[in-house]
């Protein structure tokens, strides 16, 4: 038997390494073609996911329509029109099974709490505004003792809507309060978009945030609280010298019979107050019955992937409309 020369083997040798480097090259681009195949495919599973879940928000949504265009219909025919809990918009969308997952949502009356922009003032404001501002700025006020925070607090957040340059004394603030900062910025100097904009004002901590962002919106106009919406804290700050015992009252008895208008809720209080007329004056000012912003909040679960829409409605009596939509998963 012939010996195979040095050579020969050397050249066996090469062309073994070359072989298993190209096989382990193979094996490599084999893995990572499939990673990416998987990663595409899971990429793709989400998108259709989230889409679908946006649609099913989306039909969310023309459910609360629905359901708010029915109540401008029956107000329509109504003597005394008005917006309360035991109607059919208040009754919240059970948890719903979808192919994949759930759905939930309801309608919650934003009119029930205190808007901020009911705060603003224009530059040359005539006589009436600013009595309206300042009854607004009372019910402000006595919002924040009821909770226990600064009365400060409404003089720092009426500066930074109003468009004069002028900080109230002693707790106000404008631009040289805020453009000394490290992160230097101006007032608003007009409406709040949202109520997360109050951690931007000066005093408003994320501790005093949370105490105020159950109780506040902030509404594309100034807007009444609706007293038969409104809960025991904010009825309190609507009306002075109300107890919390006597705001107890008023939510409960109005489960059974909603005040149909204003002098039916006045002649309430007169009867709870005895002879203190104070606390009724300007009430068409800051409250009446009715409502016309809403706030749809949906949940969806599907494949382990919650998301959220959140849209704001304005009831009208010529139609129902959605403002705007946020959606974001949590």
């Amino acid at each position: 038997m012939q010996n195979r020369s040095p050579r020969k083997r050397s050249q066996s040798g090469v062309a073994l390494i070359t072989a298993i480097m190209i096989v382990a090259v193979a094996s490599i681009a084999a893995v990572t073609m499939t990673e990416t195949l998987q990663l595409s495919i899971r990429r793709t599973s989400n998108i259709l996911i989230t889409d679908q879940t946006y649609f099913y928000a989306l039909g969310s949504e023309e459910w609360a329509r629905g359901q708010l265009i029915r109540d401008v219909k029956r107000d329509k025919k109504a003597k005394n029109p008005y917006d309360a809990l035991d109607e059919d918009w208040a009754k919240p969308l059970p948890i719903t099974a979808i192919e994949g997952g759930t759905v939930a949502a309801q309608i919650v009356d934003l009119q029930a709490r205190f808007n901020l922009n009911n705060l603003y003032l224009a530059e040359k404001p005539d006589q009436k505004s600013k009595n309206r501002t300042a009854q607004h700025l009372e019910v402000f006020r006595r919002l924040l003792n009821i909770l226990e925070l600064e009365e400060g607090l409404a003089q720092a957040v009426s500066d930074w809507l109003d468009q004069d340059i002028d900080a109230q004394f002693p707790d106000g603030a404008e631009d040289n309060e805020y453009l000394g900062g490290v992160l230097p910025y101006r007032t608003a100097n007009g409406l709040m978009s949202s109520p997360t904009e109050l951690l931007l004002i000066k005093g408003i901590t994320p501790e005093i945030f949370e105490k105020l962002e159950p109780h506040v919106t902030t509404l594309p106009e100034t807007a009444t609280i609706n007293i038969n919406t409104a809960d025991a804290i904010i009825l309190r700050a609507l009306v002075e010298s109300l107890t919390d015992s006597d705001a107890e009252t008023l939510t409960s008895e109005r489960k059974e019979s909603p005040f149909t208008d204003n002098k039916a809720f006045e002649d309430r209080l007169a009867e709870l107050l005895g002879d203190n007329k104070e606390p009724l004056k300007n009430a068409d000012e800051t409250y009446s019955v009715s409502s016309n912003y809403f706030l749809l909040e949906t949940s969806i679960s599907m494949d382990n992937t919650n998301q959220y829409l959140r849209c704001l409605i304005n009831k009208t009596d010529k139609g129902v409309y959605t403002l705007s939509r946020t959606t974001g998963t949590f």
